[in-house]
């Protein structure tokens, strides 16, 4: 992976990372950084798409590098985005452009963009003292780490293998409607559709029915679209915008809840660290977002990027590379599952392949879960001791937070290239980490070779 020394700095300022907790440790210990294959956050720090990094290698426009005098962003990309939002989420002839909603540029990140949505939502409270209510999926991305720093409570649904991890509509509307019940406050509703971390598209119907409970309600809805682009080649992924202004239709614009959909371009063009994406709402949800708030904190920054992305975005090799990211998505989530059943035991309840998004989620084994002791030490923590592989937690969490049940799944990002994926899964079966574990003290015993002779990372 990634030297550390790179993407973690030194230690002269406290960092609230776990990851970067572990990596150090794992080198303090006498491992070798480089050594490590890194299947944690979405990330791999060498494999954006190389016509963007073409992109941004070749001349800019000057007037890039200035300020802008806009609050939406560079305007070329907004104007890229406008289109090109309009065309991927099909919403030519369901609602029109510039009056049912507009698009502009993400800057600084989607989880920015989210926590300035749910300000804007307590601002315009009529009660201040009133409780403000998030409904989420579990597991799911880290909405709580969002929104409980600006004071909302957080209620979830559950998402379970025995359904295939699609959300029950109806289970939804009993939380939306006891939610009302208990406040009169702001309730907002998160549909992630192509769902992290479990990779489930979730079905039209039971998005649809969702939509139509929150709005039922008076909720707010934040679409969350991270990971639209990426789904496996023959899958049509749930289209939640769509659905979203197709429910609007009929309701006068006075009376439409504030909603707000945020698309990534990091995750589907392997560039998180541009912090470029899409912002898609009503106008005047917009204007408050940006027109009106922006301005109190920031300019429209990392211009030049947004110039690259325009650029690429215009290019067809961009839709390119996303089919070819596509087909060797489905490789990869074929050739994984097929490894883990061979040959590290698991059965087939013991893991989730998924068709969208970049994460495989993996059941514990159950010889681990089962083994007593005190402070025994995360299966992640194990996994990279043993093996030089670190594995995602199975809910992206706020640091220094970990939701129940978060210790029984492990997440496996998919996003390296397979012979990675492949050498990773040679190291934990090697390793005596599969679903039965290995006999006796072997599975207990230091993996040679990994950390040196310093204990657990």
């Amino acid at each position: 992976m990634q030297d550390p020394l790179d993407i973690i700095g030194d230690s002269s300022l406290p960092n609230p990372y776990e990851d970067a907790s572990l990596l150090l440790n794992h080198q303090a210990a006498g491992g070798d950084p480089a050594d490590v294959l890194y299947l944690s956050l979405g990330e791999s720090w060498g494999h954006t798409a190389p016509g963007l990094r073409d992109t941004l290698a070749a001349p800019l426009p000057r007037h890039c590098h200035g300020y802008m005098l806009s609050p939406y962003g560079l305007p070329a990309l907004r104007r890229v985005l406008r289109t090109y939002l309009t065309a991927d989420h099909d919403l030519a002839g369901v609602a029109a452009l510039g009056s049912d909603y507009d698009v502009a540029v993400s800057q600084n990140s989607t989880r920015n963009a989210m926590f300035h949505f749910g300000r804007l939502l307590r601002e315009e409270a009529a009660c201040e003292e009133a409780e403000a209510v998030v409904v989420t999926s579990a597991p799911g991305w880290d909405y709580a780490g969002v929104f409980t720093a600006l004071g909302w409570s957080t209620r979830s649904f559950a998402l379970v293998p025995e359904r295939h991890y699609q959300p029950d509509p109806q289970e939804v509307a009993a939380l939306l409607r006891e939610a009302r019940r208990d406040t009169s406050g702001p309730l907002l509703l998160v549909v992630n559709a192509q769902h992290n971390p479990t990779g489930a598209n979730w079905s039209p119907h039971a998005v649809r029915a969702m939509v139509r409970a929150a709005l039922e309600v008076g909720a707010c809805l934040l679409v969350d679209d991270a990971y639209y682009a990426v789904h496996d080649p023959e899958v049509t992924p749930t289209n939640a915008l769509r659905i979203l202004l197709e429910e609007l239709a009929g309701t006068p614009h006075a009376r439409r809840p504030r909603w707000l959909a945020v698309r990534s371009l990091g995750k589907q063009f392997h560039c998180n660290g541009w912090g470029i994406g899409a912002l898609t709402a009503s106008p005047g949800t917009l204007t408050r977002l940006l027109a009106h708030a922006l301005p109190q904190y920031s300019y429209v920054s990392a211009v030049p990027l947004q110039a690259a992305m325009a650029d690429w975005l215009r290019n067809p090799a961009s839709g390119r590379y996303l089919a070819q990211q596509r087909a060797d998505g489905a490789v990869k989530r074929t050739e994984i599952s097929r490894r883990l059943t061979r040959d590290l035991g698991y059965p087939g309840s013991g893991f989730f392949p998924g068709q969208c998004a970049a994460y495989l989620l993996l059941a514990v084994p159950p010889w681990y879960r089962n083994t007593p002791g005190p402070g025994k030490e995360s299966y992640r923590r194990l996994c990279l001791s043993r093996a030089g592989v670190l594995l995602g937690e199975s809910r992206m969490t706020t640091p220094g937070c970990t939701p129940d049940h978060a210790q029984e799944h492990v997440r496996l990002y998919t996003g390296p290239p397979l012979p990675v994926l492949t050498q990773a899964l040679d190291r934990l079966c090697t390793a005596g980490l599969t679903w039965h574990g290995a006999p006796g003290e072997k599975r207990l015993a230091e993996f040679p070779g990994r950390t040196g002779g310093g204990g657990h990372a």
